[in-house]
């Protein structure tokens, strides 16, 4: 499973940020799905799934759905609920608002796409 850096969850205190409860074994995001959102983990796990086979397992501060937000385009995998779980929702403007006042968390979000991509391309 991975586990990114921790993240203090105070830095979505003053940005009115939503949270969302999900419940174990509930599709949390479709693939091919239109998507406005992204996502942090505050507990449980998910899986990142493709063609019905797990990739990646994401557990507490791991993100997912970044893609969508910075390509602006539609989901590239199916997200599964493995536990009951906690997000932060982020569309891009609470993204921008956030990464302005954290700069940092533009950071976290390239290296997990950096470390994704480079996970893929080992694979092919």
């Amino acid at each position: 499973m991975t586990k990114e850096r921790t993240l203090d969850f105070r830095i979505f205190k003053d940005l009115d940020i939503p949270e969302m409860s999900i419940a174990a074994g509930q599709l949390v995001l479709a693939e091919g799905s239109t998507g406005s959102a992204m996502y942090i983990i505050r507990n449980g796990s998910v899986a990142v799934r493709l063609n019905g086979i797990t990739v990646e397992e994401i557990g507490e501060g791991g993100i997912f759905g970044e893609m969508a937000i910075i390509e602006q385009s539609t989901r590239s995998a199916e997200i599964l609920a493995l536990t009951d779980v906690t997000v932060v929702m982020l569309d891009e403007k609470k993204f921008l608002q956030l990464v302005a006042k954290v700069p940092h968390f533009s950071v976290m979000v390239m290296r997990t796409l950096a470390r994704r991509i480079r996970r893929m391309n080992a694979k092919s």
